[in-house]
């Protein structure tokens, strides 16, 4: 392990220390401290700001992409077509941009890629801890408002993804909370937002059938529609104008992702089936075919009999634990998502058991893995990976498939909002 790995590895034992006691310290004394929100931003900050300076490497494959991606840009030639960019983008056209600047400013600045890469994430980060602290203040004690935001500011999991791997899912969860905070007053402001996290990227769309059960009238949901559709189409199009793409590739690269299957969850055991007796193989290429479909039924059922009678918050927050729950695909930057939803519910007990089982998941990928590669030494690849690296993610499926069944039994209570009544 090199030192920076090291260093890296003690800050997010500190972190996740800090994490466990200090919200909690909050919550049971109900201590309120003067201007909170600087506390919580500077809290957000550093915990991200340190691992970013410290770390000279993010998640390897992911940074030469957006590098790659970045150039191709900076160049003006199609990522989508490029065959540099085979396989590296899956994604609508948005954080390419962001890829670019960062090439160009890392060259001329003379600081490494990566850490400026890293800074769209960090910087998302620090906007959802912020929001999620004004969010809860506008209903909840001064004390409980600080707790929710530094339990953010504080989550390992959440600094794992945005400083230490690079990756941009803080974005789309930022997109959504500004979506929620805007919802029924504003919905065409609402829908923008809520287009922005698609375009950013796909998962934020799991979203939008709670968004649009819980605006109020006809007129509203067909704004709400149409901006979270339209901002996605016009930045397409947009794209499809100036590099003379073909639209029907950078749509379908976009919606025919499809990674990560038997790394997560059921899926797991067929793939382990798969490796042990080979006339298994068959049953684990057709999950991998058509698991997307039954994933998508699933959790239309989820929203049909459960979260479109929720709040919108706690609608997205069901959907977004289900499909950890039943998913046949999975990415550990994924394991994001539900952090900042839970904050906002105060599902503060299920957070941190997640968090304490994600956590040991990403302790493990990212130190012998996804920064440094050093797990080949404890077993040979790809029998690390099948052996050690997957059966490491099982006990936060565990946690996240009970949080489901909690969610989806348990009986809430009801909230009334003009006319509405909802539950949490």
């Amino acid at each position: 392990m090199s030192n920076a790995l090291l260093a890296g590895t003690l800050w997010i034992i500190m972190v996740l220390a800090g994490y466990l006691v200090v919200p909690p310290l909050l919550l049971k004394y109900q201590i309120k401290v003067r201007r909170a929100w600087v506390v919580v931003v500077l809290v957000a900050c550093l915990a991200r700001l340190i691992p970013n300076f410290i770390l000279p490497m993010g998640a390897s494959y992911d940074i030469d992409s957006y590098q790659i991606v970045g150039r191709l840009v900076l160049h003006r030639e199609d990522v989508y077509s490029s065959p540099d960019a085979e396989k590296r983008h899956p994604y609508l056209p948005a954080q390419m941009y962001w890829m670019a600047f960062a090439e160009q400013a890392s060259s001329a600045l003379g600081i490494s890629f990566v850490k400026v890469v890293r800074l769209a994430p960090i910087l998302a980060d620090v906007a959802i801890a912020l929001l999620l602290y004004w969010l809860l203040l506008s209903s909840s004690p001064p004390a409980v408002a600080m707790a929710g935001g530094l339990t953010y500011a504080l989550n390992p999991v959440t600094i794992y993804v945005s400083a230490y791997h690079g990756q941009f899912d803080a974005l789309p969860a930022l997109f959504i909370l500004l979506s929620l905070m805007m919802l029924d007053r504003y919905p065409l402001a609402a829908g923008g937002w809520l287009g922005m996290g698609i375009l950013e990227k796909g998962w934020a769309v799991l979203a939008l059938p709670s968004l649009l059960a819980g605006v109020s009238s006809w007129r509203k949901k067909a704004l709400l529609l149409l901006a979270s559709v339209g901002i996605p189409l016009l930045a397409t199009a947009a794209y499809v104008a100036v590099f003379h793409a073909n639209i029907r590739a950078v749509v379908m690269r976009a919606l025919g992702y499809n990674w990560g299957v038997g790394i997560w969850g059921y899926t797991y055991f067929f793939r382990l089936l798969s490796i042990l007796n080979e006339a298994a193989a068959p049953l684990f290429y057709s999950l991998s075919t058509y698991g997307r479909y039954l994933t998508l039924a699933a959790l239309g059922l989820v929203w049909l009999f459960k979260a479109r009678k929720e709040s919108p918050a706690a609608g997205v927050l069901t959907v977004l634990v289900a499909f950890f729950a039943l998913t046949h695909a999975f990415s550990i930057q994924y394991l994001i998502w539900l952090v900042p939803f839970a904050v906002l519910q105060k599902d503060f007990t299920w957070l941190r058991r997640y968090t304490l089982a994600a956590f040991l998941y990403m302790f493990i990928a990212y130190t012998t893995l996804i920064l440094e590669f050093h797990i080949a030494s404890i077993l040979p690849w790809p029998q690390a990976d099948w052996f050690l690296i997957m059966p490491a993610g099982l006990p936060a499926w565990i946690v996240t498939a009970g949080w489901a069944v909690h969610r989806l039994t348990a009986t809430p209570k009801p909230e009334t909002k003009k006319g509405k009544v909802y539950v949490r």
